[in-house]
């Protein structure tokens, strides 16, 4: 069973329609809405269900144009209204039937101009852009998907890497919010596109594992709340790296992602080169991701363990960690990297934590964890690997387990990350030292083990 919503947020008040479907006609279902959080180690809380539903088949997903616009045209199933029981937050619906295998929805619930300590901002766009229901996701990765899409539509349940992002890359982080005891308003991607001025609202802004594609609004807005002494967190790597437009589809606005990678036959861009769809490097927007992150993308398909090499950084606070002490199996997915010739880079970036990686090419890289304190006084953090997240929960797909000591480290940055960044602009209280890493080849022949270095297959 899978389904979608005609929304992926809602304020208290909205109607919200679900669209469900199942490989046979199925009575006695159920749909459940469940707020996540820590509540005492539980990870959620049901607030909202409503049973015995009868889920029928409904027509295959429909590819249109020379976008390969993938869309699910189907019939509503069931209609409910956001109620005050339905407490601002992140939510998951999940669908069950006899028999059947449970699958979840997410669904943000916002609070429209709360100043909450921290505003969440769920990457919403990126888990699109994965999404490969109907056979098209916004890459050409397999020969079954042999073209990408250059159009993608929320209008179709998510599948893939868009269904597990929020569970890899997101609630691993809204339990730590709330297991502090913080204060936080959940906003979406498309949201801080709508209305961009929300985020110089709170303290600070936190961001998951992979929030690839932002729209210019969002680039916009995210240096603004900047300058205005707003604290961002990036949780993640592979950030603000590919620019995306947003249109509307026959359920509402903001339901398309526009993701064309190229300039070739783009006549809105044509006229606009602030609105191309290229990587935010690229010409013509040239404006490099780690003139906000504080680094860049590096790659993907190395895994292994960081290597602490700012001890004394308040980060590491209450962690007892020591210079060169390995952090084993703590970087997985896509990493950052900084890069001390790009001119963007912030002259002050500390890099706390470093991978070494050895290419099959013999070539030497890095991945890298660092933080800036912007001349607003505003904090960046960069966690520089998507697995960061889940490396919280015990959970990544495709990662040797990672030991509890190192699990409380990882741990215990994030949550003095949080609790700084809601306190206001961090700088004033975390200046951030200068502290740039050996070369590449340096920190490869510096590991104490074989075992230190990971090896990226490519």
């Amino acid at each position: 069973m899978n389904g979608y919503l005609d929304r992926d947020s809602a304020r208290c008040g909205d109607r919200v329609t679900a669209y469900l479907s199942a490989l046979a006609p199925v009575a006695g279902a159920s749909l459940s809405a469940y707020r996540m959080g820590y509540y005492g180690g539980a990870g959620g809380r049901l607030v909202w269900q409503v049973k015995d539903i009868t889920v029928e088949p409904q027509a295959k997903a429909v590819v249109s144009g020379a976008d390969l616009l993938t869309v699910a045209p189907w019939r509503p199933t069931v209609t409910f209204r956001v109620t005050k029981r339905w407490r601002p937050g992140y939510y998951l619906l999940v669908v069950r039937a006899p028999g059947q295998t449970a699958s979840s929805i997410p669904l943000v619930v916002r609070a429209d101009g709360d100043r909450a300590p921290l505003g969440f901002q769920a990457s919403v766009l990126t888990y699109q852009a994965y999404n490969t229901f109907g056979g098209h996701s916004a890459y050409a990765d397999s020969p079954r998907r042999a073209v990408a899409s250059t159009e993608v539509s929320f209008d179709r349940p998510y599948e893939d890497g868009g269904y597990y992002s929020p569970y890899q890359y997101e609630l691993p982080l809204v339990r730590e919010i709330e297991k502090l005891g913080i204060d936080a308003d959940y906003f979406t991607d498309v949201d801080a596109d709508a209305d961009p001025a929300q985020l110089r609202r709170h303290k600070g802004m936190v961001i998951g594992g992979h929030s690839e594609y932002w729209t210019k609004r969002m680039y916009d807005g995210a240096v603004a709340a900047r300058e205005a002494g707003v604290n961002i967190a990036f949780f993640g790597a592979n950030a603000v790296y590919t620019a995306a437009r947003l249109t509307g589809s026959p359920l509402g606005p903001g339901r398309r992602v526009v993701i064309r990678r190229s300039l070739t036959g783009d006549l809105l861009a044509a006229r606009d080169p602030s609105l191309a769809t290229v990587n935010w490097s690229a010409p013509p927007l040239n404006r490099p991701e780690a003139a906000l992150i504080g680094e860049g993308y590096g790659y993907l398909g190395a895994s292994g363990s960081l290597r602490v090499l700012h001890p004394a950084s308040w980060l590491f606070a209450g962690t007892g960690v020591t210079a060169g002490e390995v952090l084993r199996n703590t970087v997985g997915g896509e990493y950052d990297q900084v890069d001390v010739n790009q001119p963007t880079t912030p002259p002050d970036v500390d890099v706390l934590a470093a991978i070494p990686i050895r290419f099959l090419s013999g070539q030497a890289g890095m991945a890298t964890t660092t933080y800036y304190v912007a001349p607003s006084q505003a904090g960046v953090f960069d966690a520089g690997t998507t697995y960061w997240p889940c490396v919280i929960s015990g959970d990544c797909l495709h990662l040797a387990p990672t030991p509890p000591a190192s699990r409380a480290v990882v741990e215990r940055v994030t949550d003095n990350v949080l609790t700084a960044f809601a306190a206001g602009p961090a700088g004033l209280e975390h200046a951030s030292t200068p502290n740039w890493p050996p070369s590449a080849e340096g920190l490869v022949g510096s590991a104490r083990a074989v075992g230190d270095v990971a090896v990226r297959a490519y």
